[in-house]
């Protein structure tokens, strides 16, 4: 007599197998989950860093309206500019939120990576810019931790600067995963800075 499999014990293997399946399946789309979270997060910190360098490296002098010795209107060259160890304010040429030159800044504040803008010759006196109460704002990060901001002068490095463009700035932090971030980004006022001189500025006596 030929010895065969129950009926019972065939629904078991059955189940048995489905929960197996099943098993496999969850796990499979959840390592697809965690892949996927991982390259979005991973691009749009790519993109928070292209905004905040394409901001500070258009930072440039402006236009405002003043008058000669014969009280005659006329244009002048004005350079804004004010930095310290947590935050800075400057006119870029090339803003994130709009497409005419703006007062930005940005600034570590509450452990948040805040950025600002205002555009200039809007709501603003351009010969004194200051920021609204209703400015736009971007968080770029939250939960940061050990926030810094230096600015290059040459091969200076100051911890504070104004009305005075750097040559380049370092923004250092840690996230809430405690990954340590640090922005090198050059001024490109003068648009010739070559890479020696990013070296000699980070690594020269």
């Amino acid at each position: 007599m030929k010895k065969a499999f129950t009926l019972v014990e065939l629904l078991i293997a059955v189940v048995l197998l489905t929960l197996l399946i099943g098993t496999a399946l969850f796990s499979y789309r959840q390592v697809l989950l965690n892949i996927s979270k991982a390259e979005k997060s991973s691009f749009n910190e790519v993109l928070k860093v292209y905004q905040i360098r394409t901001s500070i490296e258009s930072m440039q002098h402006y236009v405002v309206d003043d008058y000669n010795q014969l009280n005659e209107p006329m244009k002048k060259s004005h350079i804004f500019f004010r930095g310290d160890q947590n935050s800075f304010q400057y006119i870029s040429l090339n803003p994130t939120l709009s497409t005419i030159p703006s007062l930005s800044a940005l600034e570590c504040k509450d452990n948040k990576l805040l950025y600002k803008e205002e555009m200039l010759y809007n709501r603003i006196d351009v010969n004194r810019p200051e920021f609204l109460e209703d400015s736009t704002k971007i968080i770029y990060w939250e939960d940061i931790e050990d926030c810094k901001i230096k600015y290059f002068l040459h091969k200076k490095v100051l911890n504070s600067m104004k009305n005075i463009l750097p040559t380049a700035i370092e923004i250092y932090f840690k996230d809430s995963y405690e990954k340590e971030h640090r922005f090198f980004t050059t001024i490109k006022s003068d648009y010739n800075i070559s890479s020696y001189i990013v070296y000699d500025l980070l690594y020269g006596e």
